[in-house]
């Protein structure tokens, strides 16, 4: 008798070709069972093309996690708890649950073995997370391959370093990641490394101390600003950064609770408006309702939106 077809979603996407999908989808669903409808809704009447791009990025992350698969899928798990528990909280209370980085610091999110957790299930966001994955998609269509003949790039807070290797890939030339943290520098480096990432610059920089120089062309600042007390200084710190002619890539998530949330922004045009209040002007804008929700749908619900916004500064040409 022929061998019946897997249906499973690991199953199809193997069939499909997307041999990493397959293997990241199949690893969570061992540890979660019970993640797997929402994983069908993930990937259901996805593009060929989006589906190429998100086999791109899990082939990236899958050479992250490899060694450690079991681990991670964990991880992932914990740390979709660990958003319900805020997603109760803001729901209750109308906020999120710390307004300052002591109060998140004092929280214990940065403390092992929970942030390692809490990395490891953020890196499988990229590909399992609809909304992450279309962020991934406009980085590299909308900014990164329309960005002309300008090279250097510069990404403030690069976490995981997905988009810090994408750009190298694509520039062909060095880029340099700036972080606050020792230890995410850290994360970062040994990600890039694992990556086989060469010429990256990685310092400790506070960008808020400058320069104001216009040194890079291009920068990037994705999931960065709703961490900080005040935003607004930051991505005024962000224009002295570019050049006349430069493009910044801003990714912020709106009604998103986190255990490291601070800045709330209630609506995707509230945080465009906040950017071309602060020094810049929107070329490009773009919005990703999460898994499952359309667009209408999240808005009326105050559930999480991506919200994309590619730049240059106000007043340059």
């Amino acid at each position: 008798m022929p061998r019946a077809a897997d249906t499973t979603v690991a199953g199809k996407l193997g069939a499909g070709g997307y041999e990493h999908l397959a293997r990241i989808v199949a690893q969570v669903v061992d540890v979660w069972p019970q993640h797997e409808d929402f994983l069908a809704l993930r990937f259901e009447g996805e593009s060929a093309e989006q589906l190429r791009f998100a086999e791109e990025t899990a082939g990236l992350v899958w050479r992250l996690i490899a060694h450690e698969a079991a681990e991670a899928a964990i991880g992932y798990r914990r740390l979709c708890v660990e958003l319900l528990r805020e997603e109760h909280f803001f729901r209750r209370h109308g906020r999120y649950r710390y307004a300052t980085v002591r109060e998140v610091r004092d929280s214990g999110v940065f403390e092992e073995p929970r942030v390692s957790h809490y990395q490891r299930g953020l890196l499988l966001t990229q590909v399992l997370w609809q909304n992450h994955a279309r962020v991934g998609e406009t980085y590299v269509r909308a900014f990164l391959e329309r960005r002309g003949a300008r090279k250097r790039l510069l990404e403030v807070g690069p976490g995981h370093g997905l988009f810090l290797a994408m750009a190298g890939a694509r520039l062909g030339c060095d880029v340099t990641g700036w972080d606050i943290s020792d230890a995410m520098l850290a994360y970062t480096g040994r990600n890039l490394a694992a990556l086989g990432v060469e010429g990256t610059t990685l310092a400790r920089h506070d960008i808020r101390e400058g320069p104001r120089d216009g040194t890079f062309d291009l920068v990037v600042a994705s999931e960065l600003l709703e961490h900080v007390e005040d935003p607004g200084a930051v991505l005024r710190s962000l224009r002295g950064l570019l050049s006349e002619d430069g493009r910044i890539f801003l990714n912020v998530p709106v009604n998103s609770p986190a255990p490291d949330h601070i800045y709330l922004w209630r609506s995707p045009e509230e945080f465009f408006d906040f950017v071309a209040g602060n020094g810049f002007t929107p070329l490009t804008t773009r919005t990703f309702p999460l898994t499952g929700s359309t667009e209408e749908r999240a808005r009326e619900g105050r559930f999480t939106i991506s919200c994309v916004v590619v730049a240059r500064a106000a007043g340059a040409g």
